[in-house]
């Protein structure tokens, strides 16, 4: 991890360029073992994302079957829109630490990734980044035997 405590200015100004709205390309970080890809966007963005992701998984289990769609999706946008007031301090104001990606994609090292709506990066913990394509090689595991006799 960035042990230095001194942050990127490339990297602020593509948080800079998201946080004003600009539409950006795919980036990639990397945090000690774990690899993050995806969209920078402004804070309110990662807010909006949030609730509207929160509510679609709310409104499966809002009302029952009787009650109308519309009726359904409101309820549970309000219901976001509190878990996300309880949850946040308040205000979108962006911050140049911090990096939003939406959507984004989770890649810890040897383990299970995830697909997420959005996720924020502090940029002090930012040891890798880069926003030219790239090509991918899938990790080779080589077999190995154990032998049994008797």
């Amino acid at each position: 991890m960035n042990t230095l405590g001194v942050l990127d200015p490339h990297l602020q100004a593509v948080v800079q360029a998201a946080e004003n709205g600009a539409i950006l390309q795919r980036i990639v970080v990397v945090c000690g073992s774990t690899v993050y890809i995806g969209i920078p966007t402004s804070t309110s963005n990662f807010i909006g994302t949030n609730v509207t992701a929160f509510a679609a998984e709310i409104a499966k289990d809002v009302g029952g079957w009787k009650m109308p769609r519309h009726e359904k999706e409101a309820i549970a946008t309000q219901q976001a829109s509190d878990l996300m007031e309880k949850t946040s301090t308040g205000d979108s104001l962006p911050s140049l630490e911090f990096l939003t990606l939406c959507p984004a994609q989770v890649i810890p090292s040897g383990m299970t990734s995830y697909e997420v709506p959005a996720i924020r990066v502090n940029l002090y913990q930012v040891d890798a980044w880069w926003v030219a394509p790239f090509l991918e090689h899938q990790a080779k595991f080589r077999g190995g035997g154990v032998g049994v006799s008797f």
